[in-house]
């Protein structure tokens, strides 16, 4: 079916507005991809879409959300198992027992414990959020003691 001048004039006016092209298609009774063709043919573009980025955030965040639902075990046991290693090296690099009694059977109960007032953070929130230089620099201020250790060094005064 040839086009007409007035569906041409029509497609021309129209095509590069923001009018869907269901509407155009319902007006000239023809189908969107020949009215696509024959704009491409006359040289005619539509306009883009506008990039919102706040609409894309918002959208990422969504699919973020239900990622991190559906996959919230996995993701825990992931940073639970990655944390742990971080200890190991860690404790490994400060002799791996406790420097006040010797206590090495379990890597649960060693902690580091800073020395004087040079606490910069928390040594838990630094593994987690820092890189690995500053966990390092962080850990050669502390000492590595058993649990009870710890709790009887931060206790002698009471």
């Amino acid at each position: 079916m040839r086009w007409i001048l007035e569906e041409e004039k029509y497609l021309k006016k129209t095509y590069s507005t923001r009018i869907s092209l269901e509407e155009i298609s319902a007006k000239l009774g023809r189908t969107i991809r020949s009215i696509q063709r024959k704009a491409q043919e006359m040289g005619i573009s539509r306009p883009r879409k506008v990039f919102d980025a706040e609409k894309l955030k918002i959208r990422q965040k969504r699919a973020d959300e239900k990622y991190y639902l559906k996959n919230s075990k996995e993701i825990y046991q992931k940073k639970k198992l990655k944390r742990h290693r971080i200890k190991e090296e860690l404790v490994f690099i400060k002799g791996g027992k406790c420097e006040n009694c010797g206590y090495d059977r379990c890597i649960s109960a060693l902690e580091f414990h800073h020395e004087g007032d040079k606490k910069e953070d928390n040594l838990n929130t630094i593994i987690k959020n820092a890189s690995k230089e500053k966990v390092l620099k962080e850990v050669e201020k502390c000492i590595l003691l058993c649990a009870n250790c710890h709790r009887e060094l931060h206790n002698k005064g009471a």
